[in-house]
């Protein structure tokens, strides 16, 4: 929020000055402390008073609680602003003036009571002053020092009930619980928080960027240092605004060349294109690549996204039409979505059939021996249970009493008969209609090298699910807007379908699964090597940095996509103290040795 502030002061001989500065904030904080953006002076000014916020377009102004301030004449805890409003705070009066171009907040503000005249306006009416009467000025002053050393001093350190005289502001509502019990975050009387306090439960904290780089400037550190407590219930320890990430990473390539990340200044303007982790090998970890518009990967499996989407499907009872949601769907937080899986996705039109309706529905999709042994089992249980109908088994097979004892020849004769069957699913379940329908096949040949049969199987499958491993990407914030604003590969209508005909969700403008039409520059996605991830292009269609003026537009600083603390690294080191040398390891250090 771009905020002009205006100061009028008036000089002794009536001349009034104008003093103006602005700044950039999230929300205008307005107090005595020195930790606000808009100070005020005076005995009737809490240490934080007000705040002014921008949402939905407008400017609203909250009271902090207990706190009271007049709009206009009429005392209120807060409310809608406007042009022209005349806000008091204690001795302040704030005008509302009309912002100028890129401006979304001006202010005028004056000290409306002066120093002398509340002076003045407090000797009309005391009665009994330090300058007259039989009270001296000196054993007044003391005894007024002594009243506030035991009631700010020593009252808390022996009344428990009476320490909150001591708080500086009200903690944030995940600290509410231990609002009152100092000793929580605080060591020692006058000492500030150190991390060893913060890292008692933040157990699972991480660090910034990996030990090696050695950063001084944030291995020095304390929690305290950015995360500021006691500013009130609603105000977030964890979002420094984008000027907290852009002092070390406008120039980062310059300070830390080894990190090989590029430098960002403003998600509009100044940021590098995104980076995905792409599946380059299905049988190797992810690899990170730059996004461009011929990006592919290697997921080692067949699919064709406008092959199931587009037009409808032969399904297992009746013709159908699939929707995305069909096989994507959001983990139980919206940001993600859940890996997509043979048995949840696919089976349900892809069964594993081997020609045997016993075995329908039964096999276990995954490892092809596994299958084989699931399929052998089968076959023998029904040796076992003298259950074998098949014209072409053997005689002494197809006679035979139920029960676990087997004759020599039965057993010889089952092998051959179950080995045979075997051998007839494994061909059912490898040709063009089963496995190698998704899946690239190996094997079903005599090794040229070792003269062995190479048994049939499938080449290793890794399916991406978590495109953004340093970032976060949230789809449930995104659920007003249709599949095919960011993945328009995957939702082409066929060119040849009568869009009356298609189901309501497919229909323009349905949410959030409306197909589209074939166009320039969309690419339908027919293989599963295409990475339908959009770039930083797309993203900017909506999205522009901290400061996003009167467009309508997201506002979006680092923090809307980055966690300062990285998940993938080590957690923060508690600091030790000193052994018996003189020496301190930190707690990652020790764990190392």
């Amino acid at each position: 929020m771009r905020v002009s502030l205006a100061e009028i002061k008036v000089r002794p001989g009536g001349k009034r000055l104008r003093l103006d500065h602005s700044l950039d904030v999230e929300s205008l904080y307005i107090g005595r402390g020195p930790d606000n953006d808009l100070c005020l002076n005076g005995l009737t000014v809490s240490l934080h008073h007000a705040t002014i916020r921008k949402s939905d377009g407008h400017l609203y102004i909250e009271a902090a609680p207990g706190q009271e301030i007049t709009i206009n004449g009429l005392p209120t805890q807060g409310e809608r602003l406007s042009v022209g409003d005349e806000i008091h705070i204690g001795p302040w009066a704030l005008r509302v003036l009309p912002p100028e171009p890129g401006e979304d907040l001006r202010i005028e503000y004056e000290r409306r009571i002066a120093d002398d005249d509340a002076r003045a306006a407090l000797d009309l009416r005391t009665r009994l002053g330090v300058e007259r009467g039989f009270l001296a000025k000196r054993p007044i002053s003391w005894i007024a020092i002594g009243m506030v050393l035991i009631g700010f001093l020593v009252l808390p350190l022996v009344w428990p009930s009476a320490r909150p005289l001591w708080t500086t502001g009200p903690v944030i509502r995940g600290h509410a619980i231990i609002e009152n019990d100092c000793g929580s975050c605080h060591s020692g009387a006058f000492h500030g928080v150190r991390n060893e306090a913060c890292l008692t439960c933040h157990v699972d904290v991480r660090r910034h960027a990996p030990a090696e780089l050695a950063l001084p400037v944030l291995d020095e550190l304390e929690c305290a240092d950015c995360h500021l407590e006691h500013r009130g219930r609603e105000v977030s320890l964890a979002d420094q605004g984008a000027a907290f990430c852009v002092d070390c990473h406008a120039d980062l390539s310059s300070q830390l060349p080894e990190t090989g990340l590029a430098n960002a200044r403003d998600f509009e303007s100044d940021h590098p294109e995104i980076r995905l982790a792409i599946i380059a090998e299905p049988d190797q970890p992810p690899v990170r690549e730059v996004w461009s518009e011929d990006l592919a990967e290697d997921p080692g499996i067949e699919f064709n996204h406008n092959l199931h989407v587009a037009r409808p499907l032969d399904g297992p009872e009746d013709e159908e039409w699939l929707d995305c949601g069909q096989c994507h769907q959001p983990e139980d937080d919206g940001r993600r979505m859940q890996p997509v899986s043979y048995e949840d996705d696919c089976r349900r039109c892809h069964e594993l059939d081997v020609g045997e309706p016993g075995l329908l529905g039964r096999l276990v999709h995954g490892d092809a021996e596994r299958i084989r042994e699931q399929i052998r089992a089968y076959y023998t249980d029904r040796v076992l249970a003298g259950d074998i109908r098949d014209p072409k088994a053997p005689g002494i097979l197809r006679h035979r009493r139920p029960g676990p004892l087997v004759s020599d020849a039965e057993r010889s004769a089952s092998a051959a008969w179950v080995g045979g069957r075997v051998a007839a699913a494994d061909a059912v379940l490898f040709d063009d209609d089963g496995c190698a329908l998704c899946h690239t096949t190996r094997g079903g040949f005599i090794s040229d090298r070792t003269g062995e049969w190479v048994p049939r199987s499938v080449s290793a499958v890794q399916i991406q699910h978590e495109w953004f491993p340093s970032a976060r990407f949230d789809h449930s914030a995104h659920a007003t807007w249709p599949c095919a604003r960011c993945h328009p590969g995957a939702a082409v209508r066929d060119p040849d379908s009568d869009v009356e005909e298609e189901p309501a969700w497919a229909r323009p403008g349905s949410i959030p699964y409306e197909l589209i039409d074939d166009g320039p520059g969309i690419v339908i996605s027919e293989t599963a090597s295409d990475v339908m991830i959009p770039g930083i292009a797309t993203c900017r269609e909506c999205h522009v940095g901290p400061d996003a003026g009167d467009r309508q537009k997201v506002s979006s600083p680092c923090s809307t996509c980055h966690d300062f603390h990285d998940n993938a690294l080590a957690p923060m080191a508690r600091k030790a103290e000193p052994d018996d040398d003189g020496e301190t390891t930190d707690e990652e250090s020790a764990k190392a040795s």
